[in-house]
């Protein structure tokens, strides 16, 4: 399967110094993000296979940007990175059965530990239900509700929209995955 991983230069760098990357758990960018991360990275175990000795998270590639199954626009790359300084986006070819497909905007309903709906009566509707329940059952109820993150079927209506954003997780980026390699500088200076 083609991805597209963007990284920072130094990730780079330890992939070819080591042969391997895996991601580290200091390097998520809201730290709250931990729950929603530590779900995602027990439904790969169960749809890709447990993760190797060390890694605890996942490494995040493109599958799909904007419906289009290309590069990402570097570009506009350069403004999501959060910071100036030196990245890659790396062009991975990496085997299928170890890579994990999901909705990039649905993923953030689960960060934001919200309900995925495809209709506005169908989010009145299961939060009325998940009110109901009792405490117990909340959680489990809410862990099932995610698992559409994984359907990338692409969906259009006045609600929400799913399949024009699809990305990649898998559990070590190796230097054999590595076809291409494209430099750029990100553009947001933070002091």
């Amino acid at each position: 399967m083609i991805l597209w991983s963007i990284q920072p230069l130094h990730i780079l760098k330890l992939i070819q110094e080591t042969g391997t990357y895996i991601c580290d758990p200091k390097q998520i960018p809201v730290p709250d993000f931990s729950e929603a991360y530590d779900w995602l990275s027990k439904k790969m175990a169960e749809k890709i296979g447990p993760p190797p000795y060390g890694a605890r998270f996942p490494v995040w590639a493109w599958y799909m940007q904007d419906s289009k199954r290309k590069k990402p626009d570097l570009r506009r790359e350069r403004w999501g990175c959060w910071t100036e300084g030196e990245f890659v986006c790396m062009e991975l070819d990496i085997p299928d059965e170890q890579v994990l497909l999901s909705d990039f905007d649905t993923w953030h309903l689960v960060l934001n530990n919200s309900l995925i709906s495809d209709s506005e009566e169908e989010d009145l509707n299961q939060d009325a239900y998940y009110d109901s329940l009792p405490d117990s059952l909340k959680q489990e109820y809410m862990d099932k509700n995610w698992e559409r993150i994984f359907d990338i079927t692409p969906l259009h209506n006045e609600w929400t929209t799913r399949g024009e954003w699809i990305q990649a997780t898998f559990w070590e980026l190796k230097k054999d995955y590595i076809r291409h390699i494209y430099h750029f500088k990100g553009a947001i200076h933070i002091s």
